[in-house]
């Protein structure tokens, strides 16, 4: 017999289905899912490749461009390296103002003959506007300069890391450096004649020329582009733009006294790094030169093998130092002249290449002008120090001082000059009998056409003792200068001389000296004017 269908308990019946439920089950929507998804990722990732990711943060340490480049070392630094600041300065110095006093109207005249000196071959390099007056920038609020660099601004500067370099190289906060030295100069403060009309009135009136001042220019604009893109100047001529277009290189192998060499004709010719149109040029420069320094028990080394590097390279910070009142150099400065100190031959009071050895008379004239620059920029120097020069100069001289030689007593023109003019350094005044019969002797040839280290000493005693002789010498050392420049193809603008004390320094030593005999007018790096002389450290 048939049975009957069982009942399902209601518990055990299938539930319905949501629609969904019924969704996610079917195929079709399965693709769909998955064709959305995949075309999410293909969109997120193209759009990615298109995105160009932030430009990095490039910015350089006071590095300022002017709105028209003026700077050679310039042309070819990309855009957006630097805050760009346009400077309006009148374009005739005349223009400075119409109450000029003869002797503004006579150095305005000065360099606009400079600037119209015609130069064969190449095309003349923009003149620094000697004469005209202080052209002034913006500051930003931020920006706290120096109360001496206050009233003279020529441009606004970005707040920069120089206190964290400070205590990089130092290994705290910068120092607090002494009170400045109270005159100097040709009529005022140390370094002043460097600057705007006093560079043309001490060039006009201690014995410039239209000629020189425009040779300065044209060897600054060569220094410039054979700057290495690290800041550097090298004697081989390595790591510049020449690209072995130049003749003559160097082969001294010390990065740091290359560098100081050619920072110093900028520094003399009044730019510094927050001021002048190569202020890119001395920044590059000088930011290379601290990042050399060696921390030893005996101080900050900047020596890379030989002592020249280290007292060019005190030298031009301390020049730096001196003009900008800039704290950032207090600390390393502080710590070179440690090192000098250190490095002196305790017996003979001398240096040479090496610390502690018996001195020459070169290497010695390097260290001491770094010294007496050092000083005169508000650090203090050990009279010890002083002392064991002035033995040294004594163990060197004959003549009863009236000559000297390189490290034992001689007669040499070259290492003469050098002795004469460290007795100045050192206390001897005009009234010294050996002083100015030592000096009259030298002069007496005139300067030689090829010996421009000797001529470049030379020239730095002459005018600082105010001698008789200086006009005539002068004259014809400045033209013979002029004339020695070179006016064709790439080494338009540098020097190269058959000086065989100066040789291994190649081109870029011979340019060097050459311009800064050429500056010696308004050079202040005080040591190389009367005030500096008289003044004891």
């Amino acid at each position: 017999m048939a049975h009957a269908p069982q009942a399902i308990p209601a518990s055990q019946a299938p539930r319905p289905t949501t629609w969904i439920e019924r969704a996610v089950a079917s195929p079709t929507c399965r693709s769909g899912y998955a064709s959305l998804l995949v075309h999410l990722l293909l969109g997120i990732s193209l759009t990615l490749a298109v995105l160009k990711p932030p430009a990095p943060d490039r910015r350089q340490p006071l590095v300022i461009a002017l709105g028209a480049a003026t700077d050679p070392a310039s042309a070819d630094q990309p855009p957006g390296d630097v805050d760009e600041v346009t400077l309006a300065a009148p374009a005739d110095p005349a223009a400075a103002g119409t109450d000029a006093s003869p002797e503004e109207a006579a150095s305005a005249a000065l360099v606009t003959a400079a600037t119209e000196a015609p130069f064969p071959d190449a095309a003349p390099p923009a003149l620094v506007p000697l004469l005209a007056a202080e052209v002034v920038a913006e500051v930003p609020p931020e920006t706290v300069l120096p109360p001496h660099e206050q009233a003279e601004t020529t441009l606004a500067v970005r707040p920069t890391s120089a206190t964290a370099l400070s205590k990089r190289i130092s290994g705290g906060p910068a120092a607090t450096r002494g009170p400045r030295p109270a005159a100097g100069g040709v009529t005022g403060p140390p370094f002043a004649s460097r600057r705007g009309p006093a560079r043309g009135a001490a060039a006009l009136s201690r014995g410039g020329s239209a000629g020189s001042e425009a040779a300065v220019e044209r060897g600054l604009a060569w220094l410039a582009l054979h700057q290495a893109t690290d800041g550097s100047w090298r004697f081989d001529l390595a790591g510049c733009r020449c690209d072995g277009a130049c003749r003559d290189a160097g082969t001294l192998e010390s990065t740091t006294a290359s560098t100081a060499m050619g920072l110093l004709p900028f520094l003399g010719a009044g730019n510094t790094h927050l001021e002048g149109p190569y202020r890119e040029t001395v920044s590059r420069a000088i930011y290379y030169l601290l990042s050399r320094m060696k921390a030893t028990p005996r101080g900050g080394d900047f020596c890379e093998g030989t002592m020249y590097g280290h007292g060019t390279t005190t030298l031009s910070l301390a020049e730096a130092f001196g003009m900008s009142g800039d704290e950032m150099f207090v600390p390393p400065l502080r710590e070179a002249v440690r090192f000098i100190e250190t490095s002196q031959d305790l017996h003979g009071g001398g240096w040479r290449y090496l610390p502690g050895q018996a001195g020459d008379i070169t290497v010695t004239a390097w260290q001491l002008a770094a010294l007496k620059s050092a000083a005169l920029s508000g650090l203090e120097t050990s009279s010890p120090t002083l002392d064991g020069v002035r033995r040294f100069l004594d163990s060197v001289q004959t003549q009863k001082g009236a000559a000297y030689g390189y490290r034992t007593p001689a007669s040499k023109p070259c290492t003469s000059a050098i002795g004469l003019l460290c007795r100045m350094y050192t206390g001897w005044d005009d009234r010294e009998e050996a002083l100015r019969r030592g000096i009259t002797a030298l002069a007496k040839a005139g300067p030689q056409p090829t010996a421009i280290y000797h001529n470049f000493y030379l020239a730095q005693a002459l005018i600082q003792s105010n001698h008789p002789v200086w006009p005539r010498w002068n004259a014809k050392n400045r033209d013979q200068l002029i004339a020695q420049q070179t006016r064709i193809g790439h080494e338009a603008g540098s020097w190269f001389l058959a000086d065989p004390n100066t040789a291994p320094g190649g081109r870029l030593a011979h340019t060097s000296l050459a311009l800064l005999t050429l500056e010696v007018y308004y050079r202040l790096l005080p040591i190389y004017q009367q005030q500096a002389v008289a003044d004891p450290f």
